[in-house]
């Protein structure tokens, strides 16, 4: 028998794995009826590997819940997609490599026929790449901000704190952390001048405009180096210390009590840390460039993380490519601007099909007050490399309108990469998670050309 047929179907959009012998817990997974089956070859279903993923992810010591996101695909460990809740162990893998990976959402005054010339777009790109390095490995450019050691020490201790910023506009203004006394991994350290950088992959600026026609400017990106390099060092350590195999790092765990789990704990919270102060001061970037070529203001929305471990409720909650959901009168939101609607979800999609903005619902309970983080992969970056064709795929954002930083298109963050975003957000919406507010369209896009 198949993991899908071992599925009990609960209600629309709402699966449970019942727990087998090695799983502490029964696991919830959120999907709809095609996002688990698919339809044709345009439209696969769930690949069965995941599940043994998800099986995993619920066989954790501590583990006292698991629920997975419609955007969920294969990952290291866990699937992409993930929410654990665990009592007294951290789960390394479950915050994965790129620690406080998360968006910033920026709203502007422009509006559609403010950006309508492709010049002036193509003129923002320019400057917003003049602000802020691009790329994997890459640390400063001509205009960057510079950031001095002081300033770093206090960015990786107190987040957006240290740069003025509160909650009224950040998930959290800062992940406290316990002992500071911690000694940074000296290749971690190593990275520190890539703060305020955006680095490569998926990560991404992108100009958008919403349903009527508002301009918003969105962003993505972590930790960069310094948060790789952590996690690296607490998987090797972590895998010593189980005495586990030669490449079983994603099955690391740690007592939450343990020296090296609290030391992974205040590492990985100045990681976090690091990751929302990256966000921060390219935002600021992208808001002068933006301002600098077509005039109107621009100012943060919300900033949330999506690969984190938070404390909630007495337990650590890990998302690993999850975003958190809290609705209007969650008592995390008291005393924030957000308090009676919840706080915003900011959810991309990929750069032909447009990202959206959230709000959750009460019934995001259910899946430990979490939806997905993105579209989800449907396609492994090598693949599309081989079957997706250069010309196609250029001609295709050309006609979109949307304009890019790169020479061609990169084929392995393009359109077909993706699951279908409306797939994704009817299932969030069908399971009563959350509901769409603002559906944003590309219309200039900047990545790393990795």
């Amino acid at each position: 028998m198949s993991w899908k047929q071992r599925l009990e179907k609960v209600s629309e959009g709402h699966y449970v794995l019942a727990k087998t012998k090695s799983m502490k817990v029964d696991a919830d997974l959120f999907l709809s009826d095609k996002l688990l089956w698919g339809e044709g070859p345009e439209q696969p279903g769930l690949e069965d590997s995941v599940f043994d993923q998800v099986v995993n992810a619920a066989s954790f010591p501590g583990v006292t819940r698991v629920a997975v996101t419609p955007d969920c695909h294969l990952g290291y460990g866990v699937p992409i997609g993930t929410v654990v809740e665990t009592d007294g162990i951290l789960l390394p893998t479950a915050a994965g490599y790129d620690i406080g990976c998360g968006m910033v959402q920026l709203q502007t005054t422009l509006t559609a026929e403010d950006v309508a010339d492709a010049t002036k777009r193509r003129r923002w790109i320019e400057e917003v790449t003049k602000r802020i390095a691009v790329g994997v490995g890459a640390s400063r450019v001509q205009k960057q901000r510079r950031v001095t050691d002081r300033t770093f020490a206090d960015v990786v201790r107190h987040g957006a704190k240290a740069l003025g910023r509160g909650s009224s506009v950040t998930e959290r203004d800062y992940i406290p952390v316990e002992d500071d006394r911690v000694d940074i991994p000296e290749r971690a350290f190593g990275k520190r001048e890539q703060l305020g950088s955006l680095g490569g992959g998926n990560h991404f600026t992108e100009m958008q405009v919403d349903q009527d026609g508002r301009v918003w400017v969105m962003l993505h990106t972590g930790s960069r180096g310094f948060g790789w390099n952590i996690a690296k060092h607490f998987f090797v350590e972590g895998a010593a210390q189980l005495g586990l195999k030669s490449r079983s790092e994603d099955h690391v765990w740690l007592d939450a009590e343990s020296p090296l789990g609290r030391d992974y704990w205040n590492l990985h919270n100045m990681a976090a840390n690091f990751a929302v102060a990256n966000r921060l001061i390219i935002g600021e970037a992208v808001c002068a460039a933006l301002e600098d070529v077509f005039g109107g203001t621009a100012s943060v929305y919300y900033e949330i993380s999506h690969n984190l471990i938070q404390k909630e409720a007495g337990k650590f909650v890990a998302r690993k490519g999850a975003t958190r959901a809290f609705p209007g009168g969650h008592p995390a939101l008291k005393g924030t601007p957000w308090e009676k609607t919840g706080h915003p979800i900011l959810i991309p999609g990929s750069m032909e099909t447009g990202s959206a903005i959230l709000f959750a619902e009460p019934g995001a309970q259910k899946s430990i007050y979490s939806v997905n983080h993105g579209s989800g992969r449907r396609m492994s970056r090598g693949e599309a490399r081989r079957v997706l064709k250069q010309d196609v795929t250029d001609k295709r954002m050309a006609e979109a309108g949307i304009l890019l930083n790169t020479r061609q298109t990169p084929l392995d963050e393009s359109g077909p990469c993706y699951k279908n975003l409306d797939d994704v957000l009817e299932t969030v919406e069908m399971a009563g998670l959350a509901r769409v507010a603002y559906r944003l369209k590309p219309v200039a896009c900047i990545k790393g050309a990795d």
